[in-house]
């Protein structure tokens, strides 16, 4: 026999991420508009491929930045439902879009270019994958924001890829930052831009293992003592 269909009420009863969505949170013109933007700069840069072979690096460029903000709301909603709002594409930083703007303005004026594209692609693939990875596995313990205080979903993720890399999330964007220019053969934006956030990676990961270490206290120290951030920090 077949089962009565759920109400909406007997889901949200249910002991399950999706039962702490809060759509209070979001704006589904918000979403709906952000999506169909990405859709329609993704699909302009395939296009460009495909019409102007010159411009193919920054076709691909284009296209990575679509599929990061698509993978960040995704990997919110599908792990982290209760933090997911419009925002969690990330597309509101007004720094990140300076950074893209200029990066493209380098790649098209500067008489100078990096040859590395197949390094390029290699880094920023394996940056999204480290960065994506990291978010499916902490689910509920990643935020896009500092969490001062834990939480009954609060987790020491250690498993998958924080085993071997601590802070992977702000790893793997740095690779992917780093493989981004070096796909476009930028040079200022690669020097100036990679320092800048190097710094704001050290000062951001000191600033919050503070509060992880009041978290977790003896547990932390000893993940921390154990794991590296790559990041030289």
């Amino acid at each position: 026999m077949n089962q009565p269909h759920r109400t909406l009420e007997a889901m949200l009863d249910d002991d399950s991420p999706y039962a702490r969505y809060d759509p209070a949170k979001n704006s589904l013109v918000k979403i709906s508009s952000k999506s169909f933007l990405l859709g329609v700069v993704f699909t302009g840069a395939l296009i460009g491929e495909l019409t102007h072979p010159r411009l193919i690096p920054l076709c691909l460029y284009l296209q990575f930045l679509c599929i990061f903000h698509s993978l960040e709301f995704g990997m919110t909603y599908l792990y982290n439902n209760s933090q997911t709002d419009d925002d969690s594409f990330i597309l509101e930083d007004r720094e990140f879009h300076l950074i893209t703007v200029i990066s493209i303005v380098e790649y098209l004026v500067s008489p100078f270019h990096l040859h590395v594209v197949p390094i390029g692609l290699l880094l920023a693939l394996s940056g999204q994958l480290v960065r994506t990875l990291s978010m499916g596995t902490a689910q509920e313990s990643f935020n896009h924001y500092i969490q001062k205080s834990g939480k009954e979903t609060h987790t020491l993720v250690t498993q998958g890829v924080y085993k071997y890399i601590r802070h992977p999330s702000y790893f793997g964007f740095f690779i992917w930052f780093v493989g981004l220019e070096l796909l476009l053969g930028n040079i200022l934006i690669l020097v100036v831009g990679g320092i800048i956030l190097w710094r704001f990676f050290r000062d951001r990961i000191r600033y919050e293992e503070e509060y992880l270490i009041k978290m977790f206290g003896a547990d932390y120290q000893s993940y921390r003592a154990n794991t590296k951030t790559w990041l030289y920090i």
